[in-house]
């Protein structure tokens, strides 16, 4: 995996963590016009966004649920040229004062320097599953 493919889904985490932290308008820059979020795996919101309309609308969605939800990338899995793997812990509070937490993954296609699609899932073995890998395939360069 580039290290640029990894820079970029870290970077995307970062502006989605900034949406419930920040004021101003998220950077989608990163983010492809025709970006696809394929949320249909999630327990949750069971959705595809598309375009950066579609992820505003998805930003907007969870920040109506959650007065703070907060990702933090535990690894990045290659999987090609163009995909990775993001393992990440998910923390956040509901409107009732209730704290949540789980692990998820969301496999990220890049191309041409910006995020083209990304396909949410409820395990990292999951995600790994959905592209081919087993947990021993993902840590054989390891």
């Amino acid at each position: 995996m580039s290290q640029e493919n990894a820079d970029i889904a870290r970077r995307g985490i970062e502006q989605f963590n900034r949406q419930f932290t920040s004021t101003q308008e998220l950077d989608l820059s990163f983010l492809a016009s025709d970006v696809e979020l394929d949320n249909s795996n999630a327990a949750l919101d069971a959705a595809v966004y598309r375009g950066h309309d579609g992820i505003r609308r998805f930003m907007s969605l969870m920040r109506g649920m959650w007065t703070v939800q907060t990702a933090e990338a535990e690894e990045f899995i290659a999987v090609g040229r163009d995909r990775v793997i993001v393992s990440y812990r998910m923390a956040s509070v509901g409107r009732d004062n209730i704290e949540v937490a789980f692990r998820a993954a969301t496999v990220v296609t890049v191309g041409g320097g910006k995020i083209t699609h990304m396909k949410a899932f409820q395990s990292k073995a999951d995600a790994l599953e959905a592209v081919g890998l087993s947990e021993q395939d993902a840590h054989a360069d390891s």
